[in-house]
Formats: C-alpha cells, structure tokens, sequence
C-alpha cells in the first residue's frame, strides 16, 4: 500500500511541474543596444503612434552604469518623447522575435514590446510597472 502511495505522489509531483511549464524561459540579456519602430506606443498612459524606442541595456561588467536605459522618439521629426533609466531592471528578449521587456525579474514589467499578430509593433511603458 506505502508503494502505490509514495508512485500515486511522485506521478502528482511530476504532473504538476509539468503544468506550471509554459516552455517559454528567459534570462537576462546585458551589454546590448537595440532600436525599434514601434507602431503604437502608451507611455505613462499617453498614447503615440510611429515611434521609435532605443534601449541600451548595461553591460554587466560596468561598475557606473546599471539597469536599462530607454528612450523613445517621435519617428518622423526625431523629437525626444520619453528618457527614463530603469536602474535596478534587466532586458529580456522572448524568442522568436516576440518581443521585449524591461523589469525586475519576475515580479514587475516597466516596459513591454510586442507585435501583434497583424504584425504591428505595440509598446507600453509604466514605471510603477505594466499590469496584463
């Protein structure tokens, strides 16, 4: 009987890692630009369309420069919308082109990028963090 218990468990544990699974894991990335057109953006709940957003995540070896740093522009005129350096956040990149996200680990998003299945471009960016 302890035996069909003890396998009853094990199948149970094993089950239930496998759900929590979604096969998506990511790591941070450090020491990396990227530029991106966005096509719709919502900045501290503004919105902007046609835009583009320059991330510079810190190298990890850089004593003086933590965190990422992102700026967004206006696509057509180059004019400076939004500067905000996210000092204790990590750049995360999902595969297969996805998207982007700026946060504290698991716990709180401060910016999302991501493209719809249109092909659009979205971004949303909240310092106090993103909330799906």
């Amino acid at each position: 009987m302890k035996k069909i218990i003890i396998t009853f468990l094990l199948f149970l544990c094993a089950m239930m890692s496998f759900a929590q699974d979604d096969g998506i894991s990511i790591s941070p990335t450090f020491g990396v630009e990227l530029d991106r057109e966005v096509d719709y953006a919502i900045i501290e709940g503004e919105l902007y369309e046609n835009v583009v957003v320059e991330i510079k995540a810190a190298d990890l070896r850089d004593m003086f420069e933590r965190g990422v740093r992102v700026i967004v522009k206006d696509a057509k005129t180059g004019k400076r919308i939004y500067k905000k350096r996210f000092s204790k956040s990590y750049l995360y990149a999902y595969p297969d082109a996805m998207g982007f996200m700026v946060g504290k680990g698991n716990a709180i998003t401060q910016v999302f990028i991501g493209r719809k299945d249109n092909g659009e471009w979205l971004m949303i960016i909240r310092e106090k963090g993103v909330y799906f």
